[in-house]
C-alpha cells in the first residue's frame, strides 16, 4: 500500500470509528470558541479547570466566560449558581446584567432570579437533558 492510500485509509477508518482526524489530535484550532472561552475563564482569575470546562461546552463565544467572572467580581453567587446562570449564554444574551438588575428590583429568591435570567437554551436542556 502506498503512502497516500495509507493515510486516506487510516482517515476512513477513524472517521467510521469516531476518532477525531489526526490532524485535530495536536490541539484545539486557533480560534476555537470553547477553547477561548475556557482561556477566558482561567486568565486571571481563580476559576478551576473543571468548572471553567464546564462553563465553556458548547460555548460560542467566550461570552459565558465574561458572564461568570463579572458575577465572580461581585462576589454574589457561589461557582454552582454562578455555572448555571452563565453556562450557554451568547452575545445576545447578558444574564449577568439581568440577574444584577432582578436582583435589586424584586424580592425573588436567588433561585428564582437564577431561573429568570439564565439563557434560553438552558430552559430547553433542563427540559430534554437527553438530547432529541
Amino acid at each position: 500500500m502506498k503512502r497516500g492510500q495509507w493515510r486516506r485509509c487510516w482517515g476512513l477508518a477513524a472517521a467510521l470509528l469516531g476518532l477525531p482526524a489526526a490532524a485535530q489530535l495536536e490541539g484545539p484550532p486557533e480560534g476555537s470558541s470553547q477553547y477561548s472561552c475556557f482561556e477566558a475563564a482561567r486568565q486571571g482569575s481563580s476559576v478551576s479547570e473543571t468548572i471553567a470546562a464546564q462553563l465553556c461546552q458548547g460555548a460560542r463565544s467566550d461570552t459565558p466566560a465574561q458572564c461568570f467572572l463579572r458575577v465572580q467580581e461581585k462576589g454574589f453567587l457561589a461557582d454552582p449558581q454562578a455555572l448555571q446562570l452563565c453556562q450557554y449564554a451568547q452575545p445576545s444574551d447578558d444574564p449577568a446584567s439581568c440577574f444584577f438588575k432582578a436582583r435589586t428590583s424584586s424580592f425573588l429568591d436567588e433561585t428564582q432570579l437564577l431561573e429568570l435570567c439564565r439563557p434560553p437554551i438552558a430552559q430547553m436542556l433542563k427540559m430534554c437533558p437527553y438530547g432529541p
